[in-house]
């Protein structure tokens, strides 16, 4: 048998970062994760941060906002995205995060736990429906979940260029949201 190496394969037991992070949409028109405008992946996925960046511009007809840039990977449950696979998503769903991140962080490190990304539906003043996105945490459960938080302390002591140039080029970058660091 002929072996070709064209793209590669993903390494064994450690997490990949692929040229450019796979990117995931948080779809609150549709209340669905996606990876293009029209495939949908699911309405919750769980997933463990690696790096926030902050930025301040304008995206599609979002004009003059705040952005939230996370990068992560799937929790070894999650079965709808790439598995131990570097992923992003922006979102202007800083309030929630926020706060979730504040009253985390007086019980340690948030990173070291799970985050689940779901929607919640809302009816706006015209009554019209609309979903906006929910984090939610809980501590890592079981030795697949312990494991996967060494492969990624073991990952971010490579010091990997986490960020998406081409989603923020013309947004200004705050000061990093919150360093994340796996101890």
């Amino acid at each position: 048998m002929t072996a070709l190496t064209v793209f590669g394969t993903k390494p064994a037991d450690s997490i990949f970062l692929a040229d450019q992070p796979y990117p995931v949409r948080l779809n609150c028109q549709a209340g669905q994760i996606a990876v293009s405008e029209d495939e949908f992946l699911g309405k919750e996925m769980e997933i463990s941060i690696i790096a926030c960046n902050r930025y301040f511009g304008n995206l599609g007809k979002t004009q003059n906002a705040e952005w939230l840039q996370i990068f992560f990977v799937p929790a070894p449950a999650c079965d709808i995205l790439p598995a131990s696979t570097v992923s992003y998503i922006k979102t202007r769903s800083l309030s929630q995060f926020s706060q979730l991140i504040t009253r985390l962080m007086g019980q340690g490190e948030p990173a070291e736990g799970i985050f689940k990304v779901s929607f919640l539906s809302h009816t706006n003043s015209n009554g019209q429906p609309y979903k906006s996105v929910r984090f939610e945490w809980r501590t890592r459960q079981g030795k697949q979940e312990t494991a996967q938080l060494e492969q990624i302390a073991h990952f971010l002591s490579g010091k990997p260029a986490l960020q998406d140039l081409n989603g923020t080029r013309e947004m200004i970058p705050f000061t990093e949201y919150s360093s994340v660091r796996v101890a």
